[in-house]
């Protein structure tokens, strides 16, 4: 068969149309093919708002991994330029995640496992850094959930049979903690996707929107808002080596900062 229509270009793969009633995701990395291959069906046997799995194969020396073909815009196009619109979206969209967070799973923890070893990896923090860092991350509370990890609107489609949840490689099992302060960290970055709708141009929308967002999860669990400081550091530090150029550069400003406000408390201790 051969591959039809490009629907969509990430940064890890491309999705184009597989036949009728399906699409190919194509990945530059096979290792993330083989990855996601793995969480997809993971993700379908918990039954997940997630689209069907048709399995991996090889496509022109790529592997590409099949799945049901769903239509409708992601949450990211849909939200329209108002208060109202947003706040709704934020709402659903931490109700979704909450969802997620709920399902019953019998998998081992292995959410600050995999974040210690990347932050332990990465080229652009310092030794004695990374030594705060994972000293931090030790210190969080272990989870259960299964986290999407990669968690925003443009991973959220609006189909006429109700939201499906996109992209699933980074997923991983721990403190739900750990994924809302993800989702917060992305939703407010300056590092926004190519012809981004014009709500998400305007920064105090995002703010609004993650207040929205944080509040209404907040509201279903039922925790205080402490644990997005508790939990920034660890995450912004992962985050660094997935971005390029002035947005790496936002990443590491950002976590610098808090890593001097944290050497301040140390030393006031």
């Amino acid at each position: 068969m051969k591959i039809g229509e490009l629907l969509g270009i990430g940064n890890t793969a491309r999705v184009y149309r597989w036949g009728k009633t399906e699409v190919i995701k194509l990945f530059y990395d096979q290792n993330y093919a083989v990855m996601e291959a793995k969480n997809a069906e993971l993700i379908n046997s918990l039954m997940l708002r997630a689209p069907k799995y048709g399995g991996l194969v090889d496509y022109e020396g790529k592997k590409g991994l099949i799945y049901e073909r769903i239509d409708g815009p992601t949450m990211l196009w849909n939200i329209e330029p108002s208060e109202e619109s947003m706040f709704y979206n934020a709402r659903l969209m931490a109700n979704l995640q909450y969802e997620i967070h709920q399902v019953k799973n019998k998998l081992l923890p292995n959410l600050k496992p995999e974040i210690t070893h990347k932050i332990n990896h990465s080229q652009e923090i310092s030794n004695h850094d990374k030594q705060t860092i994972t000293d931090i991350l030790a210190s969080l509370p272990d989870g259960n959930s299964i986290c999407h990890y990669d968690f925003h609107p443009d991973n959220i489609i609006m189909s006429p049979n109700g939201p499906i949840i996109i992209d699933w490689l980074n997923l991983l099992v721990g403190n739900p903690e750990a994924d809302v302060t993800r989702t917060s960290m992305m939703i407010q970055s300056d590092s926004l996707p190519p012809n981004a709708p014009d709500w998400l141009m305007h920064r105090e929308s995002r703010v609004l929107f993650n207040k929205e967002y944080v509040s209404e999860y907040i509201r279903l669990t039922g925790m205080n808002d402490e644990f997005l400081e508790e939990w920034m550091i660890p995450t912004l530090a992962v985050r660094i080596d997935e971005m390029q150029g002035e947005y790496r550069q936002e990443i590491i400003d950002k976590l610098q900062t808090r890593l001097k406000k944290q050497d301040e408390v140390d030393e006031g201790n």
